[in-house]
């Protein structure tokens, strides 16, 4: 083996390929950030079928080999350790896959290189994949990385804030998803129960305001395109087939929620926001409410192709908190915009952030979104008119007022996912032997009550005071 060595900048060019420059590359953990998706915040393992195979990553490589560089390709020795913290992910197996690799050059020499890869497997326990719609989840990924973000990639004059995706496919041991490691870009998470500032949500709005501005030059350039890519883009919570559990679920979360109001209302400036909470979300309705909001846009002029799951453990910074990627693409759908801002907000901020910030986010948003667009249309006579009606389109005014109807949504995924986002590492919960029954009883909320901590009962009292105080909990049995 030649002693020089090399390294491999995972970056696709035009033909996928991968290129090569002469210098090591520094393969290092990364403090439990992961490049292929947080999922959910309880019960996540690494224990199950925790190997990778060398040929397995061999193969990977092997299919992003510049013709016009290598000849061949071989994986030395492969270590598979967690590719996230415990109490990260439920909805998959996160796996961080360190390659020691060899390629031979056109020119017969030898050059050692250590790469860095995230494996994303499916869960081995059958009854919980198909409780909590892993399956679904997971096709529903690989479809985003296949078939969706490609198209939007070709179509966008900047890059979108994906980790690249070096496969996404089956093999003899199912499902997988295999994506650059961004720990070794300098990315990592933040710990999800400190939250996200107004640098980070900044960051956010620049990049979401990106994803759907491709998306809607798309839909406007290309109407049959965008047509074909959006069928292919499954909801996957807000449907027919999953509303039974995830009616029980948000139940169960409702009733969880009510519980920390409660247990919050010392003084008793909770009475009325309990009250109204307690009348506007009765019999089911939670599911319902945020379905009609995800699924029935008031304008369809207004529906985009959106990441559908912003939250704090989907997301990947920069060190300057300047950059962000977003991860975990099993519940991309089509909506409209403010849907990925009310997620970001209300599961991954504090009070502070959005009293004092939400009109800067959603301006800067605005701003972000118009400015991309224009990036989008040719420089002719057509571009100012066609500006002139995104900008009427998504005028503040309009933008805030969708943003203001779609609020019930904020106070809805809150409570769904601010047990998860607050969990203690050490307290996790054991999903796999969870039923449906846990969930239409009150079992599974006395064992989230067990584990929720005094940040949880924090953040789900500021919201339903939040939320009062803008008339938004008062309005919930007319809408």
């Amino acid at each position: 083996r030649s002693t020089s060595r090399c390294s491999l900048e995972r970056e696709r060019d035009s033909n996928h390929s991968l290129s090569m420059k002469q210098d090591l590359l520094v393969v290092e953990g990364g403090g439990g950030g992961v490049g292929g998706g947080g999922g959910g915040g309880i019960g996540g393992k690494y224990g199950e079928d925790a190997t990778e195979r060398k040929d397995t990553v061999q193969e990977i490589l092997a299919a992003q080999q510049p013709a016009d560089f290598w000849q061949a390709v071989t994986v030395d020795e492969v270590f598979c350790g967690p590719g996230s913290r415990e109490g990260d992910n439920y909805m998959s197996i996160i796996k961080r896959v360190v390659a020691h690799c060899t390629v031979k050059t056109l020119d017969g020499q030898n050059h050692a290189f250590t790469i860095s890869l995230i494996f994303k497997r499916q869960i081995t326990n059958p009854h919980r994949r198909q409780l909590f719609r892993c399956d679904a989840a997971f096709e529903n990924e690989i479809t985003a990385y296949t078939s969706i973000i490609p198209v939007l990639q070709r179509l966008a004059p900047y890059k979108l804030p994906y980790p690249q995706c070096l496969s996404a496919a089956s093999d003899d041991r199912g499902d997988r998803i295999v994506l650059k490691d961004l720990t070794t870009l300098g990315f990592s998470m933040v710990d999800r129960r400190i939250g996200l500032s107004f640098t980070h949500c900044s960051a956010v709005m620049k990049e979401l305001a990106k994803l759907h501005a491709t998306s809607l030059a798309l839909k406007h350039g290309h109407p049959a395109q965008y047509a074909s890519v959006c069928a292919k883009v499954r909801e996957i919570v807000f449907c027919p087939e999953a509303a039974d559990f995830y009616t029980h679920s948000l139940e169960s979360s409702l009733r969880g929620a009510l519980d920390s109001l409660r247990y919050s209302n010392r003084s008793g400036e909770l009475d009325r926001p309990i009250k109204a909470i307690e009348q506007g979300l009765s019999s089911g309705r939670l599911y319902r409410l945020m379905s009609g909001l995800v699924c029935n846009l008031v304008d369809e002029s207004w529906r985009v192709i959106c990441h559908g799951d912003t939250w704090v453990n989907n997301l990947m910074f920069s060190a300057d908190q300047q950059s962000v990627r977003l991860i975990d693409l099993q519940t991309m759908r089509c909506t409209t915009p403010v849907i990925d801002i009310l997620h970001l907000l209300y599961t991954s901020t504090g009070r502070d952030v959005r009293q004092q910030h939400t009109a800067d986010l959603l301006l800067l948003y605005r701003r972000s979104l118009l400015e991309a667009l224009e990036q989008h249309l040719p420089a002719d006579q057509t571009r100012q008119p066609r500006m002139r009606h995104f900008e009427q389109l998504f005028s503040y005014g309009r933008l805030r007022a969708e943003y203001d109807r779609c609020l019930p949504y904020g106070l809805g995924i809150a409570m769904w996912l601010l047990p998860a986002v607050t969990f203690n590492p050490d307290q996790i919960l054991d999903l796999d032997g969870v039923t449906i029954s846990d969930f239409k009883s009150n079992n599974h909320e006395k064992r989230i009550a067990q584990l929720v901590s005094v940040d949880y009962h924090t953040r789900m009292r500021d919201i339903a005071l939040e939320l009062y105080d803008q008339g938004i909990l008062q309005r919930l049995t007319t809408i």
